[in-house]
């Protein structure tokens, strides 16, 4: 897997561990982090960052309509996948084989596969725009 899919996507199901939700946007969570999981087991990096986005959208907002006040954190089993996923890539971290020397281009720095048209992602583009405060 492609070692930026892969931080990001342990970055977004880290936070989604401590994510209070309305009740009502849990089972959206649920059924993303569940197309997380065959994406992963698929091997298919193009899914799993599509996935690891829409969870990311599916997280909290800023702005909470006063009818959505009470908030919750994920149920167990939801954790529970979610601490899976998270050891599934931790995992594929250690699994992976070393990659032969990569010549040196733009100051050392080399263009992961696919990054040409994709964009900065989203978490990228809020912490450009929240410059870095949380």
């Amino acid at each position: 897997m492609d070692e930026e899919i892969r931080a990001e996507a342990l970055d977004v199901l880290r936070e989604a561990l401590h994510w209070r939700l309305a009740a009502g946007r849990w089972p959206e969570v649920d059924r993303l982090t569940e197309a997380m999981g065959r994406a992963i087991s698929a091997g298919d990096d193009a899914a799993v960052r599509q996935s690891t986005h829409a969870l990311e959208g599916a997280g909290p907002r800023r702005a909470v309509r006063a009818e959505q006040a009470a908030v919750l954190t994920a149920q167990a089993p939801l954790r529970e996948r979610i601490n899976t996923l998270i050891h599934l890539l931790d995992d594929s971290r250690t699994s992976v084989v070393e990659a032969p020397d990569v010549p040196d281009h733009a100051g050392g720095r080399t263009a992961p596969e696919g990054a040409g048209g994709d964009g900065p992602s989203v978490r990228r583009r809020r912490r450009a725009w929240w410059g870095g405060r949380s």
